[in-house]
């Protein structure tokens, strides 16, 4: 191999341990607070100020997606690890689910990782201790 593919190989890696190593670690304070300010701005207009998704949220719209869901304790964002909520985030529901039907923008050109792990940081502060313990062991 030449050096430029194994400096090309290489940042990747080091661009996806960085990425789990920040959706993997414990909230800090700080990060929440300003993750609350970051949801505002970027997440409040679909999931809600209070983070009580929209209307029906279970119910499939007539083309086949689905409202945006809550992200407090009512809704399933518990039930996914932080490197995939990180993804959904950054990439968009469809990239990173497969599934097209999937509505979720992207948000990397608007948000960094860090931007991202802050307002993941606020979504589980709001939750119980109980269901941050379950969220890690998500999927």
């Amino acid at each position: 191999m030449n050096a430029k593919v194994l400096l090309i190989a290489a940042l990747i890696i080091v661009g996806i341990l960085g990425v789990a190593m920040t959706a993997s670690r414990p909230a800090a304070p700080q990060d929440a607070v300003s993750g609350e300010a970051l949801y505002a701005r970027n997440c409040a207009s679909c999931h809600g100020i209070n983070l009580e998704g929209q209307a029906n949220w279970q119910t499939q719209n007539p083309d086949g997606s689905w409202p945006a869901p809550p992200h407090d304790a009512s809704g399933h964002t518990w039930h996914h690890r932080d490197d995939y909520l990180l993804g959904v985030i950054l990439y968009g529901g469809a990239a990173t689910t497969g599934n097209p039907l999937n509505r979720m923008p992207a948000f990397s050109s608007v948000l960094s990782t860090e931007d991202t792990t802050a307002i993941i940081d606020y979504i589980k502060s709001t939750w119980s201790d109980e269901v941050r313990e379950l969220q890690k062991k998500g999927h």
